[in-house]
Order: structure tokens, then C-alpha cells, then sequence
């Protein structure tokens, strides 16, 4: 005989509190008779839904607990089979805002190629440098994240780098782009030995072979600059590059690019949209910047 399936109710009392889960009940119910359709929403409903709630209450833990009740109904959806997708676990409330970004003075795909076009007159460190710059303009890491990745988050096997989380972004597993399979194995197999002094966990090595750190990495990046003298060229300015031309180069879906950069917010991905991008990514952040 099967399991009955536990109601919304008593689901909730077994993982909460009994006072929270009467709170997150009356939520969702109230969400429910506003929402007729929601067991059907999708991420951009929920937004939708948030963006309301925000005109009527600017008080940021009231949208807090909202969206909280809001996830554990979606919880429960996923858990006993009745969806099998969540619309909104990565949508969070941020309580600080965040400043404009200027999307104009940022670089497009085909300029941030010239940087891998860079000759170094040390032995080995075009491919070293070659395989940092392709992670700055392929995968649009932070040079924190390039520091820290280790040879064992590499894989070349399934074509994937898995960035460890940090107080500011979120873990992610990203795929290699063809061109730099071969880079990368010519990098681990011949160019990261011939560099390594002594032994060392990290990816990235310096013409020493130590570990390389977030000011080698800026101090690498600062020769290109005259490829674009009239702009600022440096690894947070190419990030934000990358994260811009996915969203208005690719059109990659918003909620995607989120993933793909490890913003914890999807209101900090949204700033990078241009003006004339579709009209409904606009909602998000319009009335609610904290979302």
C-alpha cells in the first residue's frame, strides 16, 4: 500500500515550528486565493507576484517572510512529485541596493577575444595566461575565484570547472568552451609541471610556480590596457562584460545568467540589461531593488 502523501499543513509542522508553520500557512493560503493558477507559476509569476507585494508593503522583513512561506509551497510541490521543478529557490531578498551599472562602457564579445591574442616573452606563460584570460571571458569568473581554483575542480573529462562558493557568490559547476579543452590539457599536462616548485593544490601558477594571487592577476591583465586606452580595462570590468553579453549579446534568460555568475540576487544580474532589452525583464528591481 502506498504512503499517503502528507497535506500542506501537516507537511509544513514537521519541519518548522509550530507558530512559523501556522505563519507560513496563512501566507501561502492568501497566495493561493490571489493566485489561482500559482501551482503553475513560473520564476517570472513569482517576480510578478514579489513586485506587488513590494508597492504595498516597503518594509523588507515583512517580504522576507512572504517569500519564505512562498518557497515552502513550492518545497512541498517538488518534494511529493506534483512539480518537478522549483520556480524560485534561488529568488532572494537582498536588503542593500546596488548602483547602476553603465552597460556602455563595458567590452563585447569580440573585443575581449583580442585579449588571448597576447604574446609573453616568458617560456610557458602564453598558454598559463592564455588559460586565465579564457576564464575571464568564457566564464566570467572573478579573479578571487581564478586564485582559489584548485587542479582537481578541473575536469576535463566532463568539460566543466566547479567555482567554490564565497561570502559574496554562490557555488556553480560552469562548462569549458571547446577551444579550451585542448588548452587546458596542454596547460595541466606540460606548461603547469614545467612551472610547479615544490608542490601545490591551486590552478593557477606564477612564472615562480607559486600559487597566483588576486594582485599577480591584476598586474597580468594591466599590459592589455592599451588595446582599449579610452576605457577601463581590469578583471572586474571584463566580468562584468561577460555577465552583459549573455544577457543582450546571447539573450540567455535572466534567471540563467544568475546561475552562470553566482550572484545570489537576481536584482544585481538585472542591472546589466540594456535599455533596449525586453520590456518585461525591466519588472524585476523596477519596484522591488532588493529582490
Amino acid at each position: 500500500m502506498e504512503n499517503k502523501k502528507p497535506d500542506l499543513e501537516n507537511y509544513l509542522r514537521g519541519i518548522v515550528a509550530e507558530k512559523t508553520a501556522q505563519s507560513y500557512l496563512y501566507t501561502i493560503n492568501h497566495f493561493l486565493k490571489t493566485n489561482p493558477k500559482a501551482k503553475r507559476y513560473q520564476y517570472k509569476d513569482i517576480v510578478k507576484h514579489m513586485d506587488k507585494v513590494s508597492r504595498k508593503q516597503c518594509n523588507v522583513q515583512y517580504r522576507i517572510r512572504i517569500l519564505s512561506a512562498i518557497k515552502k509551497y513550492y518545497d512541498y510541490l517538488v518534494m511529493y512529485g506534483y512539480r518537478n521543478d522549483h520556480p524560485c529557490r534561488k529568488l532572494n531578498i537582498k536588503i542593500k541596493g546596488n548602483q547602476t551599472i553603465q552597460v556602455q562602457d563595458l567590452f563585447n564579445s569580440s573585443e575581449l577575444q583580442h585579449l588571448m591574442e597576447r604574446e609573453n616573452r616568458y617560456k610557458h606563460l602564453d598558454v598559463r595566461n592564455n588559460v586565465l584570460i579564457s576564464l575571464l571571458i568564457y566564464q566570467g569568473l572573478a579573479s578571487d575565484e581564478i586564485a582559489r581554483l584548485a587542479l582537481k575542480d578541473v575536469d576535463l573529462d566532463n568539460g566543466t570547472a566547479y567555482i567554490k562558493g564565497s561570502a559574496n557568490l554562490n557555488k556553480r559547476t560552469l562548462e569549458l568552451v571547446p577551444k579550451q579543452m585542448i588548452l587546458f590539457h596542454n596547460y595541466i599536462n606540460e606548461t603547469r609541471p614545467a612551472l610547479l616548485r615544490g608542490s601545490s593544490d591551486k590552478f593557477i601558477l606564477t612564472k615562480l610556480g607559486q600559487p597566483i594571487v588576486v594582485n599577480s592577476i591584476h598586474a597580468m591583465i594591466e599590459p592589455l590596457r592599451g588595446l582599449f586606452p579610452d576605457r577601463k580595462l581590469n578583471p572586474q570590468t571584463i566580468r562584468m562584460s561577460v555577465i552583459c553579453n549573455w544577457l543582450n549579446e546571447k539573450n540567455i534568460p535572466l534567471e540563467r545568467v544568475q546561475e552562470l555568475a553566482g550572484h545570489k540576487w537576481p536584482g544585481t544580474t538585472e542591472k546589466y540589461i540594456k535599455a533596449n532589452a525586453l520590456e518585461q525583464r525591466g519588472l524585476i528591481n523596477r519596484y522591488f531593488p532588493s529582490i
